[in-house]
C-alpha cells in the first residue's frame, strides 16, 4: 500500500488521459509527478486499471464515470438561480471511440468543488488498491503481454515517462508506439531507410529520439508522428542514443567511431567526443547531466564532461569484453557495464573502483536496465534469458525464460512494477518485474 496520498491539487489531472491533456497540462503533471512518488504511483495505478478495462471485450466492459471539476454556469433568463452542472465522462472501451456525456443538473445547493475532489480521490484509491491487488495475485515474471507488432528483430525499446506507452524499434526500419497493457498501437514512424537500432523518449514525455543504421537521428512527436528535427552528423550506423535529463539535448553513438552532443530541437552539434577508435555501441547520460559514459568494441567505457568533452576516466581492464551495454544508476555514482565476456560489472562512475562482477549468464549480455529505486538490475543476454539480480550484492532474484532468442533491449517501467524486453525474436514483452519498489506491497 501506498505511505502518501496523491496531491489534491493534482487529482483530476492524474485521473485523466494523456489525450484529454492541454499540451501544458501534459508538461507540468510530467514535471510533477517526476519530483512526487505518490502521484506517480496514483497515475500508474489509474493507467494501469484503465487499459486492463480498456482491453476487455465491449459486452463486459462496464466503465466507471469520470468526474471532472468543470462546472458550467448558465444564467436563466428573469434572474433566476443559476444551475452549476457537472459532466461525468465514462472510460472509452476501445481507444478513440467517442462517448455519450451524461449531465447531471443540480439546484443552488451544488456540491462543493472540494467535496468532488474527494470523490474523485475516492475513486483514484478505489482504482488503486484493485490494481495493487491485481498486480500482487501476479507472480514475478507473469507475461502481461507479447507485443507481435514489428515484422523483424526488436533492437530497442523505450517506456514513456508517464507510464503508459512503449516505443519499439526494429529491423523492420520502424518505431511503433504502443499501449503497455493492451498492445493497442499509437504510432507507427516509418522515417528511417535501415534497421532503427536505439529509441529514446523525452524527459516530458512528447517526442522519441530514433537512431539508424541509415547514418541519422530523427527526432519526432510521439503522438502524431511530425517529424521535428533529422540529425546528419555522423558519417555511419548510430547504434546508440540518450536524451539529456533536462530534454535539451541528445548524445548519439556511432559506428564512425564518435559520439556526437546536438540541440534535439535544432539539430545544431554541440560537441563531438573522439575518444574511441573503434564503433561506439552505447552510451548513457548521468541523471544530474554534467557526465557521458560510452562503450566501444575495443573493451574501453569512458566517462567524460557532457559540456567540455574531457575524459575523466578510462575502463579497460576486459579480456574480450566487446562493450554492449551500459546503465547509469539512478543516484548517478555507479555504472553497469555489459560486455561480449558474458559479465556485468559494476563501477564507481568517478573513481573506477570496481564493485561488482556479474557472472549469471552463458552468452554476451546486449541489454541492461537498472530499476527506477536502484536496487536492482536487469540484464538481457544472447542465452535467450533476461536476469534481474541485486545491484549490491550480485544475488540472483528472477530469470525470465520467455523469449526465443537474443534480448537486444529492455526498460523498466517508470513505477518499478514491470519490465518490458525486446527480443530477436520479434516480439516485445511487458512482464511482471520482482516487488522490491519501495512503497509497494
Amino acid at each position: 500500500m501506498r505511505n502518501q496520498s496523491p496531491c489534491i491539487a493534482w487529482a483530476e489531472k492524474l485521473a485523466l488521459r494523456q489525450e484529454e491533456l492541454s499540451p501544458s497540462d501534459r508538461i507540468a503533471l510530467t514535471a510533477h509527478i517526476q519530483n512526487c512518488p505518490a502521484c506517480e504511483a496514483a497515475q500508474a495505478d489509474y493507467h494501469f486499471l484503465d487499459s486492463r478495462l480498456r482491453a476487455l471485450p465491449p459486452p463486459v466492459l462496464k466503465p466507471l464515470p469520470r468526474l471532472s471539476l468543470q462546472i458550467f454556469v448558465q444564467e436563466e433568463a428573469g434572474g433566476a438561480a443559476a444551475k452549476k452542472t457537472i459532466t461525468a465522462r465514462p472510460s472509452s472501451p476501445v481507444k478513440r471511440r467517442k462517448t455519450r456525456g451524461h449531465s447531471v443538473s443540480i439546484g443552488r445547493k451544488a456540491l462543493p468543488a472540494a467535496f468532488v475532489a474527494c470523490l474523485i480521490l475516492a475513486e483514484i484509491l478505489v482504482f488503486s488498491i484493485q490494481s495493487n491487488n491485481s498486480a500482487g495475485s501476479q507472480a514475478t515474471g507473469t507475461t502481461l503481454l507479447t507485443y507481435t507488432g514489428q515484422s523483424d528483430y526488436v533492437d530497442a525499446v523505450a517506456w514513456s515517462p508517464n507510464g503508459r506507452y512503449i516505443a519499439s524499434g526494429s529491423w523492420d526500419h520502424t518505431v511503433q508506439v504502443w499501449d503497455a497493457f493492451t498492445g493497442a498501437i499509437d504510432t507507427t514512424y516509418s522515417g528511417h531507410t535501415d534497421v532503427v537500432s536505439a529509441v529514446a523518449w523525452s524527459p516530458n514525455g512528447q517526442y522519441i529520439a530514433s537512431g539508424s543504421w541509415d547514418g541519422t537521428v530523427q527526432v519526432w512527436n510521439a503522438f502524431t508522428g511530425a517529424i521535428v528535427t533529422t540529425y546528419s552528423g555522423h558519417t555511419d550506423a548510430v547504434s546508440t542514443l540518450a536524451w539529456s535529463p533536462n530534454g535539451q539535448d541528445i548524445a548519439s553513438g556511432s559506428w564512425d567511431h564518435t559520439v556526437q552532443i546536438w540541440n534535439a530541437f535544432t539539430g545544431t552539434t554541440l560537441l563531438t567526443y573522439r575518444g574511441h577508435n573503434e564503433f561506439v555501441d552505447a552510451v548513457a547520460w548521468s541523471p544530474n547531466g554534467q557526465y557521458i559514459a560510452s562503450g566501444d568494441r575495443n573493451n574501453i567505457v569512458q566517462i567524460w564532461d557532457a559540456r567540455t568533452g574531457n575524459t575523466l576516466q578510462t575502463y579497460s581492464e576486459y579480456t574480450g569484453g566487446i562493450i554492449e551495454a551500459l546503465a547509469w544508476s539512478p543516484n548517478g555514482r555507479d555504472i553497469a557495464v555489459g560486455s561480449r565476456d558474458k559479465t556485468v560489472r559494476i563501477w564507481e562512475a568517478l573513481t573506477g573502483n570496481l564493485l561488482l562482477t556479474y557472472t549469471g549468464h552463458t552468452n554476451e549480455v546486449s541489454a541492461l536496465a537498472w530499476s527506477p529505486n536502484g536496487q536492482d538490475i536487469a540484464s538481457g543476454s544472447w542465452d535467450h534469458t533476461v536476469q534481474v539480480w541485486n545491484a549490491r550484492t550480485g544475488a540472483r532474484l528472477f530469470t525470465y525464460t520467455g523469449h526465443g532468442n537474443t534480448v537486444a533491449a529492455l526498460a523498466w517501467s517508470p513505477n518499478g512494477r514491470y519490465i518490458v524486453s525486446g527480443s530477436w525474436d520479434r516480439t516485445a514483452q511487458v512482464w511482471v518485474a520482482p516487488p522490491a519498489y519501495p512503497g509497494v506491497t
